[in-house]
């Protein structure tokens, strides 16, 4: 069996598809869970992952914690849409539906919607597909907090920068 470290220098680049970029998702447990990718689709920002080694449970099919967390991620989506993109938004609810596996090498693309934008929080729902097949939708409330950071668990100004042609990413 083999242990963590091992597990980890066994995952693969995950190679996303054009225009995504790294998210900046902070330390931690977020550095341990992997890449989680993100471009942005007129105003709505999409998420991607690539199922590698270490998400895999006995089955060989992508763990149900792991898809969770990536729908946990999905906070970056609606600060995104909200326009609340320096204040951390904790995860106040998550409701997961189990469509379909991903297996070893899928990437996993999310696109959630912003339902509601209180004052104080923030309603969306998601569907994630690996290609046209859906693997989870979920359901979730994110708490729009008084704390603000520029790095972590926020995306700042990360898609506000422009490309080298002058173009909005």
């Amino acid at each position: 069996m083999k242990d963590t470290l091992e597990l980890l220098q066994d995952d693969f680049a995950p190679d996303p598809p054009p225009g995504y970029r790294l998210l900046p998702t902070g330390p931690g447990f977020n550095l341990l869970f992997g890449d989680v990718y993100g471009r942005l689709d007129g105003l709505r920002l999409v998420l991607g992952m690539r199922v590698s080694p270490r998400h895999l449970n006995p089955h060989d099919t992508c763990h149900g914690g792991v898809l969770s967390v990536f729908a946990d991620f999905m906070a970056y989506a609606v600060q995104h849409e909200a326009g609340e993109h320096h204040t951390l938004t904790p995860t106040v609810s998550t409701t997961i539906d189990f469509m379909s596996p991903a297996v070893l090498g899928d990437w996993i693309e999310a696109r959630c919607e912003l339902l509601q934008h209180t004052r104080n929080l923030l309603f969306c729902q998601t569907v994630a597909r690996v290609g046209e097949r859906a693997v989870f939708r979920s359901s979730s409330i994110f708490k729009i907090g008084k704390r603000v950071s520029h790095v972590g668990s926020t995306l700042g100004d990360f898609f506000a920068a422009a490309t080298e042609d002058g173009n909005p990413l």
